[in-house]
């Protein structure tokens, strides 16, 4: 019964998210506060619906469902009376606040970890203990009344921006992607990425970053991404010759770099454009040099890597046909028409997401084994809330902390206190704000830690004169990468669990991987050129440039350079010249150039005398 009305409430989810994205948002709070609402009562009614459960966590379920569905209704009840209060609170307002509040931060526990749930709990204890913090933590305090007024009813708490965008764009994309895997879309890509990039040396290597960056845009999580290409690439490159660990490692990173690679970039990036306010497909365009500099970087790493261990393609006989693959390419249709209606039509996010549903459902209708049954239907709903619960719920809870940050003002203290610390040096400041956004991403969902950084050292950055989409772009970066940096590499530790392998080992190999995922955010902090932010020549020489340097990056980490192993002086010369091609100047290109060049010429003079260590 319990399970029923669970998947009753689900299938309501789905058909007002569709139903708003087609005609409109509901009115006032109405669209966020039904969001998630709906998302808090159908997830604590899962917990309630199991039947090993003991009573007493029964009892807690049951109060957390009344609890959602209480705040929920006193708000809507309320919501067209909020503004003509003049800041009044009144006692059933403090009531429910809390009661929300509560309840958030114990969903946040069960769906995304302890670790966000600590962090929100230390800021609401700070939100209260201002006024004995000491330096630039100090603030005058906050009372209940004051926590509940600016969490509760405030624009920038729970009901701010962060539980606009899910509500708005992030759901949508939730069940475009549980659509895509249920009518063989996500599947399509696996094979047409084992089609052209199987066969060649590391073959399956190159297979699970290809088909790693294409899913995994869609699926928004590294770890999900794990799991669902994981399990076909991760035994295929352990077949062909690749050591475990490194095999997991190079699911992980690829996995990881899913959320950075356009024309969906994960949740976070729809989060990042309400932000800045430009329009979506800006930021998607302003991405995709860096996206596929990342990527290069892992397949020159591991096609170096491959040819160094002399590890070969995938036979032919295992690899989809052309044909097959021609005879489903209406499969790739969908993702082409989401490109375009948001490039070329111009189309809103939420109208391309809404579309791109509609227009998948089409293009599989006349294919027996890919349209939509009522069996896969089932699973899209069950899909879609299980998507949509732990983003709804991160950025609910990390609505705590914004109204908190705001309210106490910290955010305006925190990036005169980066500025200070860094001395107005900008390298400084970076570096400073690179290891607050690993620290802070560590163990959180990228949208929270996004949130979090972009309220505490964003402001430093800009008041330095960095570009603001490069600021965003920054922190977005580096919250990422904090899935595959040790010691807390959960895109890591997934991947070894499908591997069966050593989970340090593995966090190593993914960390070296995506080294790049280090490089590239100073990188186009420094050359702005790099997000599509100049002339077409300007672009093109930065371009090269920087693949140029990745190439010189990734031989010194695999102490390998085009056909030959070299020493540690050749690798640190390596270095040397990744580290000029990737400083932005004609000078330092040059000099950089000519380094590499020197390495070529020096590994070619030494096999022609036959003093050369070739693979």
């Amino acid at each position: 019964m319990l399970k029923r009305l669970s998947f009753a409430l689900a299938v309501l989810f789905c058909i007002f998210h569709c139903w708003t994205a087609m005609f409109g948002a509901a009115a006032g709070i109405g669209q966020k506060a039904i969001h998630l609402g709906l998302v808090l009562i159908i997830f604590f009614l899962d917990y309630l619906a199991q039947e090993d459960r003991k009573w007493y966590c029964r009892v807690m379920d049951a109060f957390f469902i009344l609890a959602s569905a209480g705040s929920l209704i006193y708000i809507m009840s309320i919501d067209k009376t909020i503004d003509l209060r003049s800041g009044m609170i009144y006692t059933y307002d403090i009531l429910f606040g809390v009661l929300l509040i509560i309840t958030l931060i114990e969903a946040t526990r069960r769906a995304v970890g302890k670790s966000l749930a600590i962090v929100v709990i230390c800021f609401i204890v700070y939100g209260f203990m201002g006024q004995h913090m000491p330096g630039f933590l100090a603030h005058v305090g906050m009372d209940i009344t004051r926590i509940t007024s600016v969490v509760y009813l405030g624009t920038d708490g729970i009901y701010g921006t962060a539980i606009y965008a899910s509500a708005s764009y992030i759901v949508l994309f939730v069940i475009l992607g549980a659509v895509f895997n249920e009518t063989g879309v996500g599947d399509y890509f696996t094979k047409l990425a084992s089609r052209a990039f199987g066969k060649f040396r590391g073959g399956p290597a190159k297979i699970a970053v290809v088909a790693s960056g294409l899913f995994g845009s869609i699926s928004g999580s590294a770890i999900a991404n794990v799991i669902g290409t994981g399990t076909f690439t991760i035994p295929m490159m352990k077949k062909c010759g690749f050591e475990d660990e490194y095999a997991a490692a190079v699911e992980a990173s690829a996995s990881t770099g899913g959320q950075i690679m356009p024309p969906v970039m994960g949740a976070t990036a729809f989060l990042i454009a309400e932000y800045l306010g430009i329009p979506y497909f800006d930021l998607v365009k302003a991405a995709l040099i860096p996206a596929v500099l990342f990527y290069v970087a892992i397949l020159m790493t591991v096609d170096l890597y491959a040819r160094k261990n002399n590890i070969k393609g995938v036979p032919e006989s295992e690899l989809p046909t052309w044909k097959e693959l021609v005879k489903n390419v209406y499969l790739i249709l969908p993702l082409i028409y989401l490109i375009v209606s948001m490039s070329v039509f111009k189309m809103s996010v939420t109208k391309s997401g809404i579309t791109s549903i509609i227009a998948t459902i089409v293009c599989t209708l006349f294919s027996a084994r890919n349209r939509i049954t009522p069996a896969k239907l089932k699973k899209i709903v069950k899909a879609s809330i299980n998507g949509a619960k732990p983003v709804a719920i991160a950025c609910g809870v990390v609505g705590i902390i914004i109204g908190i940050v705001m309210g106490s003002g910290l955010g305006f203290r925190m990036s005169s206190v980066l500025i200070q610390v860094s001395n107005g040096h900008l390298g400084i400041l970076l570096v400073l704000t690179m290891v607050v956004s690993l620290i802070l991403g560590m163990g959180v969902p990228t949208t929270a830690a996004y949130l979090m950084l972009a309220l505490l050292v964003v402001p430093a950055l800009k008041q330095m004169n960095v570009l603001p989409l490069a600021a965003h772009l920054f922190i977005f970066y580096f919250g990422i990468i904090s899935n595959v940096t040790p010691p807390v590499a959960l895109a890591a530790y997934a991947a070894a669990g499908v591997a069966r392998c050593n989970p340090t080992k593995t966090g190593v190999f993914a960390f070296k991987l995506s080294l790049s995922g280090f490089i590239l955010p100073f990188m186009f902090v420094y050359n702005p050129v790099l997000l599509m932010q100049g002339g077409a020549l300007e672009i093109l020489q930065s371009l090269i440039t920087a693949l140029l340097g990745i190439y010189s990056l990734s031989a010194a980490l695999e102490k390998f350079v085009f056909k030959w192993n070299i020493n540690q002086a050749e690798r640190l010369v390596l270095l040397a010249s990744a580290l000029l091609l990737i400083i932005p100047g004609t000078i330092t290109d040059l000099i950089g150039f000519a380094v590499l060049l020197g390495i070529f010429l020096i590994k070619t003079a030494e096999e022609k005398k036959g003093n050369y260590a070739k693979a």
